[in-house]
């Protein structure tokens, strides 16, 4: 029980593996990411925390309780909106954040234990790696995508905390609905920004995000959704932050 506490401990430091490949068009399944600004009196309302977000939270103070890894942990809940669209709402406490690692978190049933390979459409199509991290527990895998770019794109333009790793200059390419040449149209799946002016000059008040996950077994393609590969619980996001 201690070892595979202290395990579950060193994931949330593990370093992240980088896919490369471009998104595949075969046997893939797509997820729609929503991130819109979260309007204090409007319809939409705040999301209430599931299970694996405080499941999760629960584990990052335990194991700083235990001096095993001290971060400062936000999640954000997201809500499913048909079967593949997950929508996050951020306020603007949120982007005033100093982040240093910012994941996505995903929850897959996958009962033939395949291989699953995330893509990011929109950094495939700018020749940039999708980064993530992944691990398989009987017939479930856990998975994190590295979104720490998303965050320090908005915070730039919507005047949050400044500074962090490198990318902070994606906007430009990232948070464009055109093409990444002139009269280029978006590719399915790529980021995209809709609906006016919210966050700041230059960012709209909704951005999609598409994530592709591909599929194989003994590195052959195959189709995620005939393999039984779905999500069992909703997404979150986690902001670790100064």
């Amino acid at each position: 029980m201690a070892e595979t506490h202290r395990e579950r401990c060193a994931e949330l430091s593990a370093p992240w593996q980088e896919n490369a490949q471009q998104a595949p068009e075969d046997h893939a399944t797509l997820l729609q990411l929503r991130v819109r600004p979260f309007t204090p009196g409007a319809s939409q309302g705040l999301v209430f925390p599931g299970k694996s977000l405080f499941s999760f939270v629960r584990r990052v103070y335990r194991c700083c309780q235990e001096g095993l890894n001290c971060r400062s942990v936000k999640g954000i809940q997201g809500r499913l909106r048909g079967d593949k669209d997950v929508e996050f709402l951020l306020t603007r406490e949120i982007l005033a954040l100093t982040v240093i690692r910012a994941e996505l978190h995903l929850q897959l049933s996958n009962p033939q234990h395949l291989d699953i390979h995330p893509v990011l459409s929109s950094m495939a199509k700018r020749d940039l790696p999708t980064r993530y991290s992944l691990w398989s527990r009987g017939n479930t895998v856990e998975l994190r995508v590295d979104l720490l770019f998303l965050f320090q794109s908005l915070q730039e333009v919507a005047g949050g905390a400044r500074g962090g790793p490198s990318l902070v200059n994606m906007r430009r390419v990232v948070f464009s609905s055109r093409g990444g040449r002139a009269g280029e149209k978006p590719a399915p799946g790529a980021l995209q920004d809709t609906d006016g002016d919210v966050w700041g000059d230059g960012v709209a008040s909704v951005l999609e995000l598409g994530l592709v996950l591909g599929c194989s077994q003994a590195g052959s393609g195959v189709s995620c959704r005939t393999g039984g590969v779905h999500l069992s619980h909703t997404p979150f996001m986690a902001l670790y932050y100064r």
